[in-house]
């Protein structure tokens, strides 16, 4: 009930009239606590009813017989009808941690705390994902510089333009898959006004057992069609906390998104940013271009280029790949642009042209299992 499709549905059948009946689970929370005024205040009775809805509630939603009984008495009424179910959710599973120094979500939750401590003014806004984020234990301590929106990616990603255009700092923490929903935000509020928001892109790449829904190989190549913006791969803990340290210290201008996956990692200490890095060289006229945390998977006792910075790219990049006849271009996400698309465009004039080979995910929606598991099945496998 935070985002506002759900508004845009009852408000449209509403004025219908049609025998529709909806069901509001009502449990306090989603994944972290449910947010707004409506749940705070209790208003779903007078909101559903000004637009044209009836309102029934069982208080005692867990008792299956009562809550068969009321579903029952609802069907048999015409017209738009809300079913309001108070339920308790059994508490099955233990809290999100994640043990120190191991994934790329550890590394940005210590990174934080240490950048919240010195820098007052930034915000960190969620559309309701602190919790899976490594972020829940820093709300205590940083409770003023926390702004959970609820589940509405696209009020989020407005109110962080809103907060950037009157002068704020807005970090927006967002996973991949669900910055979807925000684009058309990100685009016309944000990139549009060039704003100086800074986006921490959690889960992006493949996401193992989290599935289809939620593998985030998409936004790479939506982003880098953008004018204007910064995208970020960290290819590890300590070059992610580089990154945070460098936008913390020296605000950008514009947009910028820092992509990191639900990876394991590892590191000791912050890495200082550099949009590119040397991982090994030879003597061969082949050279691998790598992004993100795939880079440090890879096996190469060859030519290989790891880019931090994917968009825009760093000036010296198209005399160094010009000085190669094959170039293989590896990124952890799926479709005709992204890396592989900015890369082909800038070798297209060059004389002789390298030949150039893309090792993507395929344009499919891609099941669940482990991530590397997923990424040696869809095409990396003979170089992991």
């Amino acid at each position: 009930m935070t985002g506002g499709q759900s508004f845009e549905a009852l408000n449209h059948l509403g004025n219908l009239g049609h025998n529709a009946l909806v069901i509001l689970n009502d449990n306090d929370r989603s994944i972290d606590l449910t947010m707004g005024a409506l749940h705070a205040k209790g208003t779903y009775e007078e909101y559903v009813q000004s637009l044209g809805w009836s309102y029934a509630i069982v208080k005692e939603g867990n008792d299956v017989v009562s809550l068969v009984r009321a579903i029952e008495d609802q069907l048999r009424r015409d017209g738009p009808k809300v079913l309001h179910i108070r339920t308790k959710r059994p508490d099955l599973s233990a809290p999100k941690s994640y043990k120190p120094g191991t994934t790329f979500q550890w590394w940005a939750a210590e990174a934080m705390r240490d950048i919240l401590m010195r820098h007052r003014d930034i915000r960190v806004l969620s559309p309701a994902m602190f919790a899976g984020s490594g972020f829940a234990p820093l709300r205590d301590d940083f409770e003023r510089q926390f702004l959970d929106t609820g589940i509405n990616e696209a009020h989020t990603v407005t109110t962080a333009a809103g907060m950037a255009a009157a002068g704020g700092r807005p970090w927006v923490h967002i996973y991949s898959t669900f910055l979807q929903r925000a684009y058309d935000q990100v685009v016309h509020d944000v990139v549009l006004q060039g704003l100086p928001v800074v986006f921490l892109v959690d889960r992006a790449g493949l996401v193992g057992t989290d599935g289809p829904t939620h593998h985030g190989v998409f936004d790479q190549g939506l982003l880098m069609d953008l004018p204007g913006v910064v995208v970020w791969n960290p290819r590890n803990g300590e070059a992610l906390r580089g990154m945070l340290e460098e936008v913390a210290e020296n605000p950008p201008s514009g947009p910028i998104f820092i992509r990191y996956p639900k990876a394991k990692t590892e590191g000791a200490r912050p890495m200082n940013f550099t949009p590119y890095e040397w991982l090994s060289k030879g003597d061969s006229k082949v050279l691998w271009v790598s992004t993100g945390a795939i880079s440090d998977l890879m096996k190469n006792e060859g030519n290989h280029l790891h880019l931090a910075q994917i968009r825009p790219f760093f000036d010296d990049f198209a005399p160094i790949l010009a000085e190669f006849d094959e170039i293989h271009v590896f990124e952890e996400s799926t479709g005709l642009g992204g890396l592989g698309g900015g890369i082909t465009a800038l070798v297209e004039g060059m004389v002789p042209r390298p030949k150039l080979v893309l090792h993507k995910l395929p344009s499919t929606f891609i099941e669940h299992g482990p991530r590397l598991s997923l990424l040696k099945e869809h095409g990396f496998d003979p170089f992991l």
